[in-house]
């Protein structure tokens, strides 16, 4: 089993979020195939522009499936950063990340720009939606996690 993530484009200028669907959904699943029939049940549509429901310009509402793997992703680490345009950028990192669990310290770094990295790690889906949610936020609820059991939670961006 895993977690199916559909993102959403706003397309049109807008997101579609009622009691079923908003900016990006987590489907359990035990392949792709069943993911994408919930995802579909729920609201979910492919090829928008051709169909005529989505803005050319903008492109298509529903991107396909990306299956979650928190495994790979911790052990890679999610990096996030801080610029050094705040007035502290190394508690800004703390007050936003140190509450993960961390896979990499922060460090300065310079490339183009002056920069405060590190990677993080996330203990569980609704840690990993809850993140997204809080840095790409959008809707609300930002993200809905539907579990094989039937259970649906609701994330909303904190921070």
């Amino acid at each position: 089993m895993a977690f199916y993530n559909y993102d959403q484009n706003n397309s049109g200028g807008y997101f579609e979020v009622n009691e079923k669907v908003c900016h990006q959904l987590f489907i359990e699943a035990d392949s792709q195939e069943e993911a994408d029939g919930i995802a579909e049940g729920l609201g979910v549509y492919w090829d928008g522009i051709e169909k005529g429901l989505d803005c050319p310009c903008c492109g298509d509402r529903w991107h396909s499936a990306s299956k979650v793997d928190l495994d790979a992703i911790n052990e890679e680490g999610w990096e996030v950063i801080v610029y050094d345009s705040s007035s502290s950028p190394e508690d800004e990192w703390n007050k936003r990340y140190g509450s993960y669990p961390l896979h990499t310290a922060p460090k300065w770094t310079t490339n183009f720009f002056r920069r405060y990295s590190g990677k993080i790690r996330f203990e569980s889906i609704e840690q990993y939606a809850q993140f997204l949610a809080d840095e790409y936020g959008f809707t609300t609820p930002d993200a809905r996690i539907f579990y094989k059991d039937g259970t649906v939670v609701e994330i909303n961006k904190q921070k």
